[in-house]
């Protein structure tokens, strides 16, 4: 009987033993794997980083349909033709921007499409000085970026206007947001400075 209880202990003990050694050594292929996809992920993660494109002024940026250019950024403390201006409760930051449909249909193309950001703070377009803006000495008014049609193929170039406090339009942190339409759904960043 203690022959058998001894044998079983052992046999117990070697089983034990056994377990520990295959245990360990799938540990270190499980982990060896587990290095080779953390690699991996970190190559995958890094690569995304890298498709991550930066806009500036100047550079046609694909949303959606459309592309967008912003050409120029300037501020202002007043907008619109020389005998009825349009005056900045702050200052006003204007974008002269170029929009071109990609699209098979026609697009309404508006101011609101575009966002002023600085950090967390979002602004909205001002729609009458963006049409102020956007108003020759003869008082006629094009490209006024407010629910304008522009069809398959076309481009127009006119201005969107941000009436901001005077630190903001002067900062050098701002960014645009630009959507494709109403919704929004599709949308790219476009730094200002």
């Amino acid at each position: 009987m203690k022959k058998f209880f001894k044998i079983g202990c052992l046999g117990i003990i070697a089983l034990i033993v056994l377990g520990i050694v295959v245990a360990s050594l799938g540990g270190d292929d499980s982990s060896s794997n587990n290095e080779e996809n953390t690699e991996e992920s970190s190559n995958s993660e890094g690569s995304s980083e890298e498709q991550e494109t930066t806009y500036s002024i100047g550079d046609t940026v694909e949303v959606g349909a459309m592309t967008y250019t912003i050409n120029e950024k300037t501020t202002a403390d007043q907008v619109g033709p020389s005998i009825a201006p349009e005056e900045a409760n702050g200052n006003y930051v204007v974008l002269d921007i170029t929009a071109k449909n990609n699209g098979d249909e026609a697009v309404t193309v508006d101011g609101s499409y575009f966002k002023l950001k600085q950090g967390d703070k979002t602004f909205e377009a001002d729609s009458a000085a963006s049409m102020t803006a956007n108003q020759g000495e003869d008082g006629s008014i094009q490209n006024s970026f407010f629910l304008e049609q522009l069809n398959p193929g076309s481009e127009m170039t006119g201005k969107v206007v941000f009436d901001v406090a005077p630190e903001i339009a002067e900062a050098d942190d701002l960014t645009v947001v630009a959507q494709e339409g109403i919704f929004g759904s599709v949308t790219e960043t476009i730094e200002l400075n």
